[in-house]
This record gives C-alpha cells, sequence and structure tokens, in this order.
C-alpha cells in the first residue's frame, strides 16, 4: 500500500494519506472534510491499485 491508495474500511472507502513504520497508517474517508483516522494496515483491504509511473 503507498500514500493516496484507495482502501476500504468498516465497508467505507477511504483514502491513505500518511504510513508509519509501526504498521499503521492514518486514512481519510472519501466524503470527509479533514476527519482523520488513525488504523492498523492489517484492516485495511484495497479498493483500487494505485499504478506509480516512474
Amino acid at each position: 500500500m503507498a500514500i493516496g491508495s484507495s482502501v476500504i474500511f468498516r465497508g467505507e472507502k477511504y483514502k491513505i494519506i500518511w504510513l508509519y513504520d509501526n504498521g499503521t497508517c492514518e486514512i481519510k474517508k472519501k466524503d470527509s472534510l479533514g476527519q482523520v483516522e488513525l488504523v492498523r494496515l492489517s484492516e485495511l483491504k484495497i479498493f483500487e491499485k494505485t499504478i506509480d509511473f516512474c
């Protein structure tokens, strides 16, 4: 998973906004204004694959 990836958490769409080395990340609901949740990566499912163009 990478910053900007779309994921599913508790049945709703979120976007990863920050990743931490300890296996957690900050996610933000797609339709939310600024509300951020701190969750474990293991709790997330990938919704859309993010493609990096290098």
